[in-house]
C-alpha cells in the first residue's frame, strides 16, 4: 500500500504529512500490580503513523507522529472487588 499524502492540523496550522503504512508490529503488553490486588495490562496500538514532510529533528531524522490508541486488560480483580454474578 502506497503512502497517502494528507494536510493535518498541527500546533494551530496544516502541515504535509505522508501517512505510512504499517508493516510490522510488535506491541507488549505492560502490567501493574494494584494496590487493591488487582492486576492490568496496558498497551498503547497505533493506529495511524504520519511523517511530517520537510520536518527534521537536530541530528536530520524525520519526524513522525503516532496516532494510537489504548487497551485495558483487566487480569485478575480481588473477590471484594468483584460484583455478583447470578
Amino acid at each position: 500500500m502506497p503512502e497517502v499524502k494528507k494536510m493535518i492540523p498541527l500546533l494551530g496550522q496544516e502541515v504535509a504529512a505522508s501517512e505510512v503504512p504499517i508493516t510490522k508490529a510488535s506491541e507488549p503488553w505492560s502490567e501493574y500490580q494494584l494496590e487493591d490486588g488487582s492486576t492490568v495490562r496496558f498497551k498503547s496500538v497505533a493506529t495511524s503513523i504520519l511523517r511530517l514532510e520537510g520536518q527534521y529533528n537536530q541530528d536530520g531524522t524525520p519526524i513522525y507522529i503516532v496516532l494510537s490508541a489504548p487497551v485495558i486488560n483487566v487480569v485478575d480483580a480481588s473477590a471484594n472487588l468483584r460484583q455478583k454474578v447470578h
